[in-house]
């Protein structure tokens, strides 16, 4: 698994917020290597994300260490894999510990992803 160091994370259009029935826009991230560029909706808001590729899967890490929460999505292409959420006190009893690299939360996390 390679870590995605450079990426873009913006807001989506006006419209595209409005066709979805959404009243806050969502998330974009938006990168390059050596398959292309990449665009991908994501589920994350003021957390600390982490983004890594493996075989075709990129797999986006929210972190939000005040609110207690990780979330996981995994997209290949333009499509979403899947995608895992856990808050409170799930963390611990999934994960094992609350104090992991990123790169080993998401390796646990993907045994979840079907």
């Amino acid at each position: 698994m390679k870590r995605v160091k450079n990426y873009r994370i913006t807001k989506e259009a006006t419209k595209e917020m409005i066709a979805g029935g959404r009243f806050n826009p969502g998330l974009k991230i938006t990168f390059r290597d050596r398959l292309g560029q990449h665009t991908h909706k994501l589920a994350a808001g003021e957390d600390d994300i982490h983004v890594y590729r493996e075989a075709g899967l990129t797999c986006v890490l929210s972190v939000n260490e005040r609110l207690g929460y990780i979330g996981l999505e995994v997209f290949e292409g333009d499509q979403t894999v899947g995608d895992i959420f856990l808050q409170g006190n799930q963390v611990k009893e999934v994960l094992g510990r609350e104090d992991l690299a990123p790169f080993t939360i998401i390796r646990r996390l993907m045994e979840f992803i079907g």
